[in-house]
């Protein structure tokens, strides 16, 4: 009876599993994230500027003469999208500093990987549960604002020369979201600690900005906030929504490019960090 050679062969899921094979690993890590009180406390605190915004539109549309104090226009969005950053910050440390760290640590990445998973399916997965804390205090009240403001003021926003907040509100949510979940994963991948990840991750973005800071105070240059990440964030967003301020007078596309090579360095991180077999030196 002849004997035919049985070489390795790749495992392949089944059909309906194909595209959404990171799907269980992001459900399940949300699933323990959210059972945390305090971390539902954190996501109430990050949509009381929602509520205070809301508050602002009505008293805008009752008494026409607050908006002097507090317009109500496209700029309104974009500063409400540059705090809700802070809040992002905040997610990705309580939230994403043990996604990878722990995993490291436990070595439960080596079983993740010995799945019918692939490197890719497992980043998706993490990225995921970032992705969705981060825009839950970005995309969804920004755009849940959005509708509000052309219910409550439809002669001030509902018109085709202001129809580009939609648009903007999700372009600077998913912006900042990603840009922040991928440092947040990359940091995480770099330690076998979550604490130690979480505080790394605190220190490069307050750090950067701590440095930008003092440039901009010793320099007076707006180039300086390309050294930031929460800047180059915030000047890209006074880009999309008209917002003027001295401190991030730059041409969009100079963050821009700046957030693009930093989303493509964590990238090359996690392409470095996760793998199946680790190498002992």
């Amino acid at each position: 009876m002849p004997i035919y050679e049985q070489t390795y062969r790749r495992y392949e899921a089944r059909a309906p599993l194909r595209t959404l094979r990171f799907w269980p690993i992001t459900r399940e890590a949300l699933r323990l994230i959210l059972a945390r009180r305090a971390f539902l406390g954190l996501l109430l605190v990050a949509w009381g500027q929602f509520l205070f915004r809301v508050i602002q539109i009505y008293v805008v549309t009752r008494l026409p003469e607050a908006g002097r104090v507090l317009p109500i226009d496209g700029r309104m969005f974009g500063q409400f999208l540059g705090i809700q950053t802070l809040f992002t910050l905040l997610l990705s440390i309580f939230g994403g500093s043990g996604l990878i760290a722990n995993d490291l640590r436990t070595g439960a990445i080596l079983v993740y990987l010995s799945r019918p998973l692939t490197r890719r399916d497992y980043v998706l997965g993490k990225l995921g549960v970032l992705m969705a804390l981060n825009l839950s205090v970005t995309l969804v009240p920004g755009l849940l604002l959005y509708l509000i403001a052309l219910a409550l003021a439809p002669d001030q926003f509902a018109k085709w020369s202001l129809a580009w907040i939609g648009p903007a509100v999700v372009l600077q949510s998913a912006v900042t979201s990603l840009v922040m979940s991928l440092i947040a994963l990359a940091v995480s991948s770099l330690s076998r600690s979550a604490r130690v990840a979480g505080l790394g991750f605190f220190g490069l973005v307050f750090g950067l900005e701590i440095v930008r800071g003092v440039l901009r105070a010793l320099y007076d240059r707006p180039e300086s906030a390309l050294l930031s990440v929460q800047a180059d964030l915030q000047s890209l967003g006074n880009a999309l929504f008209g917002v003027t301020d001295r401190a991030f007078q730059l041409p969009w596309a100079y963050p821009a490019l700046v957030l693009f090579a930093v989303s493509l360095g964590c990238l090359a991180i996690l392409r470095a960090r996760v793998r199946a077999v680790e190498i002992v030196r």
